[in-house]
């Protein structure tokens, strides 16, 4: 997570991951797993007002996008940097990207 996230998720805040908690997307203990697409860092002040503040909603995605919604209803999203979890796609088949044939004209 540490790699992945390098700073707190939350939208705006810089404390770097290694002062950060490992904080669960969807709750463990309503069955959310401890994986990596389930996990994100939080500092010690957005892991508490994630758990215990009303009104606030935190959403992590499959992409590892992380949605947070505040009391007034302002949503802020953010992605991990670098962290693309789109597969590269396929390259281009060899006939596509060699010349053509002199003596097949």
């Amino acid at each position: 997570m540490t790699v992945r996230d390098r700073h707190c998720r939350m939208p705006g805040c810089r404390r770097r991951a290694g002062r950060c908690d490992i904080d669960h997307g969807h709750p463990f203990a309503d069955g959310g797993p401890t994986a990596c697409a389930n996990l994100c860092c939080l500092c010690r002040r957005h892991h508490r007002i994630k758990t215990f503040a009303r009104g606030w909603s935190f959403s992590l995605l499959d992409d590892g996008r992380l949605v947070v919604r505040t009391p007034s209803g302002v949503s802020r999203t953010t992605r991990p940097p670098g962290w693309y979890p789109d597969p590269e796609p396929d390259p281009p088949e060899l006939e596509e990207l060699a010349p053509p044939d002199p003596l097949q004209l």
